[in-house]
């Protein structure tokens, strides 16, 4: 009987492809040390056109392409799972077999998803850390600069929140529609690129996500596609957490990869942006991550300073809870793992933690500029 073998050109590709993943993990980790050069010519060469084009071509249409896509892959992912599925049943494929395709199909993927999203937006998180950009000096924080962060962030806070609405013990309305939020933020842009040219921003793609509510049910705000260059925002969120998010992931389609970074440009675009709203909505957040620093170091002064925070604030906090609290399920927590590991995967260490990490550069910024920050 004559065995089935494999030519020699399948089992040699095969095996490119089960190396294909390390080696190019292997070869980030070699790109990773030359942050100018990437910086150089891949965020402010190769990306940047790239990235135009894309804009260009998806920023015209009233509908996010890449969650459709995404939503459609997905879809794919699980037909295609099913009928794998259902070929052990009809006794096609032996368990064996099926484990086998499975795992070489998903290595596969990954290979290939992992290189596409490299090439056109991964390297990014390899680029000049901002505080090299900015000039600031963000190493690590003693407590006392932590007490005054937060002391000066809940002063912001509060009288950005009166410039906002002099009226406190109603709900915070932003009269702000979602057009007028991005021509605002683009404005945002304008004026903080005249002190960093490298945070320029032109050819907006910024759009509401379908389905929000389901969004807000895997707890995000916001997602860059890097596929179609656009950045989805979730507008269900209370309105005034807005202008802070369009300006997030706005600054991921300029090539800030990561979450703390991306933190910290949407607080400086809104933080100097002449609307009140985006004004309150940038201290708002950079207050939430200092307070929940010093609740974590210092619980009793949380207490303490969480007493001088405006009506208002108190209020857009408890507002804030509310909606992300009727979200809450177990699915969220997969989620959670998921980004983890995903920034993990993107030599952000410590994760999902790494959100918080802005508090290190807005101390930085305050170091800087001193209580006029």
């Amino acid at each position: 009987m004559q065995k089935n073998t494999v030519p020699v050109n399948k089992k040699i590709w095969r095996i490119f492809v089960l190396l294909s993943l390390p080696l190019q993990l292997l070869i980030i980790q070699i790109i990773a040390d030359k942050s100018v050069s990437v910086e150089t010519y891949y965020t402010f060469g190769f990306y940047k056109s790239l990235s135009h084009f894309l804009r260009f071509i998806f920023g015209s249409t009233s509908f996010p392409v890449g969650q459709l896509l995404f939503y459609s892959l997905v879809g794919f992912l699980v037909y295609w799972l099913f009928t794998q599925v259902q070929k052990i049943f009809h006794k096609q494929v032996s368990l064996s077999q099926f484990l086998r395709i499975v795992s070489y199909r998903s290595v596969a993927f990954l290979s290939g998803f992992y290189f596409l999203f490299t090439l056109m937006w991964g390297l990014n998180y390899h680029r000049r850390p901002i505080q090299e950009i900015t000039r600031i000096n963000s190493d690590q924080m003693n407590g006392t600069e932590l007490v005054n962060l937060c002391r000066k962030l809940i002063l912001l806070t509060n009288e950005s929140r009166k410039r906002v609405s002099a009226d406190e013990t109603k709900p915070l309305k932003i009269l702000l529609s979602q057009e007028q939020i991005l021509k605002q933020a683009l404005a945002g842009y304008q004026h903080i690129s005249k002190i960093y040219p490298e945070l320029t921003y032109s050819r907006p793609a910024v759009k509401s996500v379908l389905v929000p509510e389901l969004m807000s049910f895997f707890g995000i705000g916001g997602i860059y596609f890097p596929f179609t260059g656009e950045a989805n925002v979730n507008m269900d969120p209370p309105a005034f957490l807005l202008p802070e998010t369009v300006c997030h992931e706005m600054a991921h389609q300029i090539g800030v990869a990561s979450e703390d970074e991306a933190n910290f440009v949407a607080y400086l675009v809104c933080r100097y942006n002449p609307e009140p709203a985006f004004q309150y909505s940038a201290n708002y957040s950079a207050m939430k991550y200092a307070m929940n620093r010093l609740h974590f170091e210092n619980p009793d002064l949380f207490e303490q300073f969480k007493k001088t925070l405006s009506p208002g604030v108190q209020q857009d906090l408890e507002a804030n809870k509310k909606y992300w609290e009727s979200f809450k399920n177990p699915i969220e927590v997969v989620s959670d793992t998921i980004h983890d590991l995903f920034l993990k995967a993107n030599d952000q260490e410590e994760g999902i933690r790494s959100y918080s990490r802005v508090v290190e550069l807005l101390l930085g910024e305050y170091r800087k500029n001193g209580l006029d920050f």
